[in-house]
């Protein structure tokens, strides 16, 4: 496994990007361990303001936002090389 530090999307916040590698008849097993492992929560975050013209006025006010959670990606490996 190697762990990234990734950011990005709504939230501009920091996230694990981890590339696990295994055999094709272990690929279910590491799934469910993610999936028993990965929870979505609900958070409230308060947006940053738009550009505005003066004399407008922005009142920001906190947004519900779901975070957490995985995506999972199952690829083919042709290859590999361990140096």
């Amino acid at each position: 496994m190697t762990k990234l530090a990734s950011s990005g999307g709504f939230l501009q916040q920091g996230n694990a990007t981890l590339m696990i590698g295994v055999e094709d008849d272990r690929v279910e097993a590491a799934v469910t361990i993610i999936r028993e492992n990965s929870r979505e929560r609900s958070r409230f975050m308060t947006p940053l303001p738009p550009l505005v013209e003066p004399g407008e006025l922005f009142m920001p006010y906190p947004v519900e936002v779901q975070v957490g959670g995985a995506t999972i990606f199952v690829v083919k490996v042709e290859s590999f090389e361990k140096l």
